[in-house]
């Protein structure tokens, strides 16, 4: 009898450890659950403007070399047809082949200007392929105080074409973060279909939209 008692009170022993244990694994992730909400509750969140957004349908997206000529010393490009605005700048190799090229302004043409090198005379003269197309350049201000990773930021045009910020082209941006107070200049080849009459940022779910100019 002794011994139906010791094992019964093993056994009722055994099963209220069973229980305080699932309790204790119970409260430790309601615990851990309550945890993750305070921090989450805590983080800021994004607040950005977009002070501006313009489209320009004809600016320059691509200049390719044709020839790169020889005799040229490191310069810059310009149109030689049209005001769009237009400008670039080109590096040489030994013989002073114009060998890269890089965009500083697309400007904005109704056709695709002749692209041509600024003050040089070369021994032979280099040649250049040039494609227009859409172009949305706009101004973003982080007003919050929630510091950005670019990879975070998303662009669309007309609730369409997602692409990350931080696979574009944006002038001034050394630094893959967006700070508090800091001013973006996102250019952007958009290779949407016209026409394309808005512009929406989103970041980190917060999603804003701004007719374009």
């Amino acid at each position: 009898m002794g011994a139906s008692v010791g094992i019964g009170g093993l056994i009722i022993g055994t099963t209220m450890l069973v229980v305080f244990s699932m309790v204790v694994a119970s409260i430790d992730a309601k615990v851990d659950s309550s945890l993750q909400t305070i921090e989450s509750a805590n983080e800021a969140l994004p607040v950005f403007t977009i002070d501006d957004a313009t489209l320009w349908e004809g600016a320059v997206v691509d200049v390719q070399i044709g020839a790169g000529g020889s005799g040229y010393t490191n310069g810059t490009l310009v149109s030689s047809t049209g005001n769009g605005g237009f400008s670039g700048t080109f590096t040489v190799n030994g013989a002073g082949a114009i060998t890269a090229v890089a965009i500083t302004s697309h400007g904005n043409y109704s056709s695709a200007p002749t692209i041509v090198v600024q003050g040089q005379t070369p021994t032979s003269s280099a040649s250049f392929v040039v494609s227009i197309g859409n172009f949305i350049h706009s101004n973003i201000t982080n007003t919050g105080s929630y510091i950005t990773p670019l990879r975070e930021i998303w662009v669309f045009s007309d609730g369409a074409n997602p692409t990350n910020l931080g696979s574009i082209y944006s002038s001034g941006i050394n630094d893959p973060h967006w700070y508090s107070g800091e001013t973006l200049h996102i250019q952007w080849s958009e290779s949407g279909t016209l026409p394309v009459s808005r512009f929406a940022l989103s970041v980190k779910g917060v999603n804003m939209a701004s007719s374009l100019a």
